[in-house]
């Protein structure tokens, strides 16, 4: 499966947790425009690619969990 683009739209959410889920296409771009998440949990999931560059746009992000990522 995959992260819906439509995440975007869900831009009070402050935390995100995808832990252990078995998406396994790469993180939409979207995610960018989180703009109010602190913190992103991607522990032991299936997400492929590298992380988009959007990421950049999480200036509130205070924690990023990697552990075991594919």
């Amino acid at each position: 499966g995959q992260l819906p683009s439509e995440i975007g739209q869900l831009t009070a959410l402050t935390y995100l947790d995808l832990e252990g889920t078995n998406f396994t296409r790469p993180l939409p771009s979207e995610i960018g425009q989180l703009t109010a998440l602190t913190r992103l949990d991607l522990r032991w999931t299936e997400f492929t690619g590298q992380l988009p560059s959007e990421i950049g746009q999480l200036t509130a992000l205070k924690r990023l969990y990697l552990d075991s990522t594919d």
